[in-house]
């Protein structure tokens, strides 16, 4: 009977732990999140670690929020606005009118690197309303695997067209655009070459929850691989290099990975474009797919 009753608050505790809510700063709409701040998510991520603003989040109380009614799993979700001509910082003074709503991981990465190595699992879900669409010519990414700045000041281009033997800084990125959802890569050929996929039609993105498998072997050997699961499908597959030569590049003694950047950004604005809005929620990483998974079968999953 003790044993059952150390175990039952066990349990009570945990799930106390899991509903931590945000300070409630957060939940006032007139909030602004700073740049370059931890957000202080309540639910556990896995290996993703903390999620942090980006150092040029757009200062509106708008731009990023806390989100009560639209969830996907548990008591909250981020919300995520650009409105033409949001920016801050570096981003108002580059030629291509960049702008973002964007956050990012701050890993629980192996002591060894900076980013993630190796085999990892990811999930998170995603909620596009009705009324957030494309805004060609402008850009909008969604979510983007990118590589850390180090890496990117090590990297040997050759040519206006590629890098030599190198995968590009951002080795995966996803697009809203006017066929819907995109997965694209920016390689060159020994990377897997380019890459645009339509992996959510523009007919099923909207006022539903999108739940996202990806499992990536993030390596520069030809013994990489992504996988990707969409709901109940499988979207994407590719086998090869994920990343170049990163782990042979070292910062401060570490390899170097990629960490996930996700929100809006938005690009080549040249134009007044419309406002768009996006939800994320039920975020998780972990090293296999039964601690990552929340919505997925793993013993079940679709092979195409």
């Amino acid at each position: 009977m003790k044993k059952i009753l150390i175990i039952f608050f066990i349990l009570i505790l945990s799930s106390f732990a899991q509903a931590k809510d945000p300070p409630k700063k957060y939940l006032d709409e007139n909030y602004v999140f700073k740049d370059l701040k931890f957000i202080k998510w309540p639910e556990k991520t896995g290996v993703w670690g903390k999620i942090e603003t980006h150092g040029r989040i757009a200062p509106n109380p708008w731009n990023l929020r806390y989100e009560t009614k639209i969830i996907r799993d548990r008591k909250y979700s981020l919300r995520f606005e650009m409105r033409d001509g949001d920016c801050h910082k570096r981003d108002c003074d580059r030629p291509n009118k960049a702008g973002r709503s964007e956050v990012s991981f701050d890993g629980d990465f192996p002591k060894n690197a900076k980013g993630h190595v190796g085999n990892v699992w990811y999930a998170w879900s995603m909620y596009i309303p009705e009324g957030t669409n494309h805004i060609r010519p402008a850009y909008t990414i969604l979510g983007q695997f990118k590589m850390p700045t180090a890496y990117i000041e090590q990297l040997d281009r050759v040519n206006s067209s590629g890098f030599d033997e190198d995968c590009p800084e951002i080795p995966l990125l996803f697009h809203l655009d006017p066929e819907g959802v995109l997965l694209v890569k920016d390689g060159v050929e020994k990377c897997g070459g380019y890459v645009n996929k339509v992996i959510i039609p523009y007919s099923e993105i909207h006022n539903k929850w999108h739940d996202f498998l990806l499992n990536v072997n993030w390596t520069d050997k030809e013994d990489g691989f992504i996988h990707l699961w969409i709901n109940e499908k499988k979207v994407y597959e590719s086998k090869g290099k994920t990343i170049g030569k990163s782990l042979k590049r070292k910062k401060d003694g570490k390899k170097m990975g990629p960490s996930f950047r996700f929100g809006i950004y938005n690009g080549k604005r040249f134009k007044p474009v419309k406002t768009q809005v996006v939800y994320y929620d039920a975020f998780k990483s972990g090293k296999n797919c039964k601690k990552t998974a929340l919505f997925h079968d793993c013993e079940n999953l679709p092979k195409n």
